[in-house]
């Protein structure tokens, strides 16, 4: 006689599956003990609904394979958890912020995307995360949503004791971020300075600088033309092609180069 399981989802209340299938990395080059700590403490839920009132219905008890999919789908959240900013999803120094999409989640925790969706409308009426869908228009006037913003609150962690060891790796994460940066931006004026002699070198004029009769206005093209230039240096490309594809992108004849006087 096969076991019990709830709403044909695989669910069985005696033997629950309480973690995703990408669980959270932990150890060397794993991700911040904050976040594996709260998945852990979160999971003494399923088995004690009521230490959660928050999670829980008024005149009735949530349903064992919802307690279980919100286990699978918190510890999902937590591992996409940018602490900076408590947004899913990942800052890069190009892009700006990626929020990550339905689609992640799906892979990541295992379950499907309706069971993930339940989960997450709970723990919105929790008030343990907010979740915003932006929309912006195309050339045709057609509105469209966005990628959706979800940000996890301090109330999830402040429910499981951690409020104050968050605020503690809220202000590590937001250094490491600054240190990144701060590191970028060194790595790329070396490489702006490498590619100038480079270029020296093999008599082009690239990367010279304007002259000091220059205005600002051609001063300011000329930083946005090396700026460009050096995104497709970094892709690998040569020297003819980077000043053809960066002409081409700023809309400037194909053998234009700021140091060229006119």
């Amino acid at each position: 006689m096969s076991a019990p399981t709830g709403n044909r989802c695989g669910h069985d209340p005696r033997q629950p599956k309480l973690s995703p299938a990408h669980p959270i990395r932990k150890g060397k080059g794993g991700l911040p003990r904050i976040l594996s700590l709260a998945a852990e403490r979160a999971k003494a839920w399923y088995f004690h609904p009521k230490k959660c009132p928050l999670l829980s219905h008024p005149n009735r008890q949530t349903r064992s394979e919802r307690r279980e999919a919100c286990q699978i789908v918190l510890e999902t959240i937590l591992s996409h958890l940018d602490l900076a900013s408590m947004c899913l999803g990942v800052p890069t120094p190009a892009s700006g912020f990626i929020d990550i999409d339905m689609r992640t989640i799906v892979r990541d925790s295992g379950i499907g995307q309706r069971r993930i969706e339940r989960a997450i409308a709970l723990f919105k009426e929790a008030g343990f995360m907010r979740v915003t869908q932006p929309r912006t228009q195309n050339e045709e006037g057609d509105y469209f949503g966005c990628r959706a913003t979800r940000v996890v609150t301090d109330t999830l962690f402040e429910w499981l004791g951690l409020g104050p060891m968050l605020q503690r790796e809220r202000a590590k994460a937001s250094e490491r971020l600054r240190r990144k940066a701060q590191k970028l931006n060194r790595k790329l004026s070396d490489f702006m300075g490498r590619m100038r002699d480079t270029f020296k070198k093999a008599g082009r004029t690239l990367f010279q600088q304007p002259s000091f009769q220059t205005d600002e206005k051609r001063t300011e093209e000329t930083r946005r033309w090396n700026m460009v230039c050096a995104k497709y240096m970094i892709a690998g490309f040569d020297p003819d092609e980077c000043r053809r594809r960066t002409n081409a992108e700023l809309g400037l004849p194909a053998d234009f180069s700021p140091g060229r006087r006119t």
